[in-house]
């Protein structure tokens, strides 16, 4: 099993010299798939082996390039996510039963305000081994000009706004901007169920995604949830953000001849914990990691489908740039705790003092569930 990254600067320099691009370079300085570790062979009988491993970390920086280049392009290049096949990443699309599925989309179709790209997830959608009277749906909205949106949205769902809404959909939106921004309407009731809503921006989204600069949504996107509308740049490089949380979850499991499925699930799910500011106050069920992989564990399976078949068969792994195996846990325990500590005290103006009660009490009956 691999234990850490490489670099690949030998080889890289012989790559690039026969390169056409001008940006090349500062492509190969922000690689981020991860390699195997070299050694000197020992005897000359290594020799042959020491050829394969170069021929393997040869084919690894190929497609560390390839899957690297908006780095240097801009990753944001609509003509190329235009260019993606229909099929493409079908395993995120996940088949809830025909009434939740209904359900869930007339939630969206009552609101009047452009959505790009919509999901549901949680335990009101996923079930997580318990239930509350106040469990709410949630929901996030991916959308073009927060501001737009929220003007649009204030205009005929005043009462889903905390008193931010007289200031105007300006304050709102500079409100969205902090921490992971995101912007959240709790204990909203529409459909005849409750729901919590969060507002993105599109850009906001795909940077998560591809960097793990918050890991607010790029965490929750790692557990099975249910793509309501969407969008092609999301899809593409949501597919990239599994394929590194299976990297990680496939680097901490214990040496063994077997490989433990549940085990790699776990580890996938705890990723989003790591520094969460309502784990450390008690916030959460302690056996919330557990009950989510054990509840939905065909999801799970569904969801990882293609993404384990590179990862554990074909040891194609990859993370956002700066990270590695070895620092990915602490970087992700001090980006997890700024940006949930950020979006908790966020919630007391968002949501209202009144609604961040009701949210903390609810969370704390269900951590004792």
């Amino acid at each position: 099993m691999l234990k850490s990254s490489r670099s690949f600067a030998p080889i890289a320099k012989r790559l690039l010299s026969s390169a056409s691009e001008p940006s090349s370079k500062d492509l190969l300085e922000k690689s981020v798939i991860l390699g195997m570790k070299s050694s000197k062979p020992k005897a000359s009988s290594a020799s042959v082996n020491s050829e394969k491993k170069n021929d393997m970390d040869l084919r690894v920086l190929d497609e560390s390039i390839r899957k690297s280049e908006y780095l240097s392009q801009g990753y944001r290049d609509s003509k190329r996510f235009a260019q993606l096949p229909p099929h493409y990443a079908r395993n995120q699309h996940l088949e809830l039963s025909s009434n939740s599925t209904d359900s869930l989309r007339s939630i969206l179709w009552k609101f009047d305000a452009p959505i790009r790209y919509a999901f549901a997830y949680g335990s009101g959608v996923f079930s997580q081994g318990y239930s509350s009277p106040d469990t709410q749906t949630d929901l996030i909205f991916g959308v073009t000009y927060p501001e737009h949106w929220h003007s649009i949205n204030m205009k005929y769902n005043p009462d889903h706004y905390s008193c931010l809404r007289y200031f105007g959909s300006g304050v709102v939106s500079k409100f969205q901007e902090v921490g992971a921004g995101v912007y959240f309407n709790p204990f909203v009731e529409i459909e005849g169920q409750l729901v919590k809503y969060g507002v993105v921006s599109i850009d906001n989204l795909v940077t998560d995604l591809s960097k793990w600069n918050s890991f607010y949504l790029a965490g929750r996107l790692q557990k099975p949830v249910k793509i309501l509308r969407d969008d092609t740049m999301v899809r593409y490089w949501n597919q990239q953000n599994l394929k590194a949380a299976a990297t990680l979850a496939y680097h901490q499991l214990p040496e063994s001849e077997t490989f433990d499925e549940f085990q790699f699930f776990k580890n996938i799910t705890s990723l989003s914990y790591i520094g969460d500011v309502r784990y450390r106050l008690g916030a959460e069920n302690p056996k919330k990691i557990d009950n989510i992989v054990e509840k939905n564990f065909e999801y799970f399976q569904q969801y990882y489908s293609p993404i384990m078949d590179e990862v554990i068969n074909k040891k194609e792994f990859l993370l956002p740039p700066g990270f590695t195996v070895e620092n990915a846990s602490k970087k992700l325990e001090k980006t997890i705790l700024r940006s949930s500590t950020s979006q908790m005290l966020k919630g007391l103006f968002t949501a209202g003092v009144n609604k961040s009660i009701k949210y903390a009490v609810a969370k704390r009956l269900k951590a004792k569930q």
